[in-house]
């Protein structure tokens, strides 16, 4: 792996590198710039720093490699309000197989009133419709657990007035998870695909490469995030962005893009996103452009969990634990009125299956349905008398680590 990371490194200073010294000579020369408009609601937050965050549905836009990261499934639908009555729309289905393989498949569609058309001499001749819809299917695939690869296909229909065009585009990054604990890195290439045609001249398409680096601090309470976009028709950029999270339930985002072109610009976003019982998701963005002025965003996402097996054996899974992640040092339970509450102590960057099986029996069963992100649940206290057994474990990157010590439930 320490290749990997040294060529990480080489590849970062590279492309930063050609990114400050091109200049912006094909500026104006792309087609379709719906292409590259900002669609997702979160990521618009972090003002599309989002490459190396890419731990939803919404990695679809930025970086396919990380759709790896999604640890349930989800329906993801996002609303744009642009400026002159310009609006996009798009839904996100988003699933996890069997952890290794993440896709996406999205529909994108940008829409503006009729526009009044006018020839030469000035004499109206009728109102001329514009829009664009795009079809993406992206594929993230787990090589190791810490490298990933995404691939991105996109069809795409414009429309406009008398003019037609389609044609076909390519993305394709790379997401790592990298030595230092809670840094991410990410590099993608965008909008590969031939030109195309809408009356008798052909037109790039939006070619942009975009590397990023994401850092997770504070307990995960705060995600910092940057990127480093060039596009081919004008001077590279820098995104920066912000998440606070408080008790997984609230977050606050914020962010700001720093072009170089001629005059450093001020162009701050700021966001929130409520996620109610870990399964519905509410988003808002805030964007003020520097020419274009006020955009709105609001994003509602739905996720629902994977399908799981519930049992294990013993072996199986101690056969398969990370030696060198540990366990939570204590667990403890409290007993409610008819509920047992566990509570442990928290493992740096983890999260928590937690186990329990009856005095005799070799066989552990799972409690809960996907990896808790919280360091406490509940669960109804068992209803046959007995002895039972509960225990916990730390999951980082899907390798998980051997039982903490047993705490035992006596049920009269």
């Amino acid at each position: 792996m320490r290749s990997i990371y040294l060529l990480i490194i080489i590849i970062y200073i590279c492309f930063s590198t050609l990114f400050a010294q091109q200049t912006h000579e094909s500026a104006g020369s792309a087609s379709n710039i719906f292409l590259r408009s900002e669609l997702s609601t979160r990521a618009s937050a972090f003002s599309g720093a989002f490459t190396a965050v890419s731990d939803d549905e919404n990695a679809i836009f930025y970086n396919p490699a990380g759709l790896v990261n999604m640890r349930m499934a989800a329906v993801a639908l996002n609303h744009t309000q642009w400026f002159e009555d310009i609006t996009f729309e798009n839904i996100i289905l988003a699933y996890n197989f069997d952890k290794r393989l993440g896709v996406g498949l999205s529909v994108s569609h940008m829409r503006m009133p009729p526009i009044q058309g006018k020839d030469y001499l000035g004499q109206s001749t009728g109102d001329i419709s514009v829009s664009s819809t795009i079809f993406t299917l992206g594929l993230g695939y787990k090589l190791h657990r810490s490298f990933y690869i995404g691939l991105g296909v996109k069809y795409f229909m414009d429309n406009l007035g008398s003019y037609r065009a389609n044609g076909l585009a390519v993305d394709a990054g790379v997401y790592m998870y990298t030595a230092l604990r809670g840094l991410t890195w990410g590099f993608s290439v965008q909008n590969l695909g031939s030109p195309i045609r809408y009356d008798m001249a052909n037109e790039p398409l939006p070619l942009t490469f975009r590397t990023g680096l994401a850092y997770k601090l504070f307990s995960r309470l705060v995600r910092l995030a940057v990127d480093v976009v060039k596009p081919i028709d004008r001077d590279y950029y820098i995104n920066a962005g912000m998440e606070f999270t408080y008790n997984e339930i609230f977050s606050i985002r914020m962010g700001n893009q720093f072009s170089t072109q001629n005059e450093f610009t001020f162009q701050p976003t700021a966001g929130a996103g409520l996620n109610i019982n870990k399964r519905y998701i509410i988003d808002y963005t805030f964007y003020n452009h520097v020419y274009l002025g006020i955009t709105h965003k609001v994003g509602f996402t739905l996720r629902f969990d994977l399908p799981d097996k519930k049992k294990y054996n013993v072996r199986a899974i101690s056969s398969s634990m990370h030696k060198k992640l540990y366990p939570p040092a204590r667990v403890s339970l409290t007993t409610l009125t008819d509920k047992v509450l566990v509570t442990w102590t928290t493992v740096y960057e983890a999260r928590y299956n937690v186990y329990v099986r009856i005095s005799g029996n070799g066989t552990w069963v799972k409690l809960n349905k996907s990896p808790l992100r919280s360091n406490k649940t509940q669960f109804k206290i068992p209803k046959h008398k007995g002895t039972y057994y509960i225990a916990v474990t730390s999951i980082i990157n899907d390798a998980e680590s051997a039982f903490s010590k047993e705490t035992v439930l006596n049920v009269d």
